[in-house]
């Protein structure tokens, strides 16, 4: 029958996904983050996070369809197995080459998983917005295109981090220039637990909050825009301004000019300002797109891209059966 193996990693966390060839998914497996294994280490937490979800997803595989007997993690060979990881994927060739054994083995950017969920495998531009932002887009003969995705020194527009990032700077030119603490301040301070914003910069400096510490203040940022304060609905406003660009730029570079979908994924467009305000952005940029919902997630994504490149066709009956043992 063959199996198939779908991993998506990111900067949180790491899910494998097990299915046969009919879209049954046989076992979930979860781990901690999986990204950037040039930093210090940074290949023991991509060597971990693969063999933990991987095992919990056999684990679960092997109660239902008796997979394993016994065999290790490498040892088990799959069909196809394809890995969508945040940040460049050079990097994680050859040390996903010595964790799996599949007859087909791919390891990419995370754009790919994402894109490929929220489209079934189909065309569109999607705009991923958590701890840090990226677009991407393919058409109907597999053209693809990522823009952005550098990095939160480089790039990042409109992420977790870059509205928290704004915030603080923002309460901190409040700091120094006017008497007296506003909403922002008080609900960064009550956040991180500190006294002062001057010690919230510190402690990043320091690397006592870190980046992901930072950017989980996105959403104090979001629930404060909802209560209409003034400074945190501009920082929502411009984050939706920017991953509008970057849909926009997208789409401007596969040369789409007749209708075409746009989806999104990530904790970002949770909330409901953001997202109505990238509606609305796209649609004075994109007058052409529509904006769907995306109809699977990345770690589903990533397990269609398996499927396909065995060259298997995800036919409505494939995708009805993911469907079902997802929801």
């Amino acid at each position: 029958m063959g199996y198939f193996l779908g991993i998506d990693g990111g900067q949180s966390h790491t899910t494998a996904l097990i299915a046969n060839a009919r879209g049954n998914i046989l076992g979930i497996g979860h781990a901690g983050e999986s990204n950037h294994t040039r930093a210090p280490g940074g290949r023991e937490r991509l060597t971990k996070a693969i063999n933990q979800s991987l095992s919990e997803a056999l684990a679960q595989a092997g109660q239902q369809a008796g997979l394993l007997k016994k065999q290790s993690v490498a040892q088990f060979k799959f069909t196809s197995a394809y890995l969508s990881m945040t940040g460049e994927p050079e990097d994680k060739r050859a040390i996903v080459k010595e964790l799996l054994c599949a007859d087909v083995l791919t390891v990419e950017h995370d754009t790919r998983g994402a894109l490929a969920g929220a489209f079934a495998g189909g065309a569109g531009v999607i705009v991923m917005a958590g701890t840090g932002s990226v677009a991407c887009g393919e058409t109907a003969d597999q053209r693809f295109v990522r823009v952005g995705g550098r990095g939160y020194l480089f790039a990042d527009e409109g992420s977790a981090f870059a509205i928290a990032r704004q915030a603080v700077t923002l309460a901190m030119r409040h700091a120094e220039r006017i008497k007296g603490q506003d909403a922002l301040q008080a609900a960064l301070l009550k956040h991180f637990k500190r006294t002062s914003i001057e010690q919230i910069i510190e402690d990043v400096y320091a690397n006592e909050i870190s980046r992901e510490r930072l950017a989980s203040f996105a959403a104090k940022v979001a629930a404060l825009a909802e209560r209409k304060e003034p400074t945190a609905q501009a920082i929502i406003d411009r984050a939706a301004a920017d991953l509008a660009e970057l849909a926009e730029a997208t789409a401007k570079r596969l040369a789409l000019d007749e209708p075409f979908n746009v989806s999104y994924s990530g904790g970002v467009f949770k909330s409901r300002r953001l997202l109505a305000g990238f509606t609305a952005n796209l649609a004075q940029r994109l007058p052409q797109a529509t904006i769907v919902a995306p109809r699977f997630g990345p770690d589903l994504g990533a397990l269609l891209l398996a499927y396909r490149q065995t060259g298997k066709r995800l036919t409505p009956k494939l995708l009805d059966a993911l469907a079902k043992m997802s929801s």
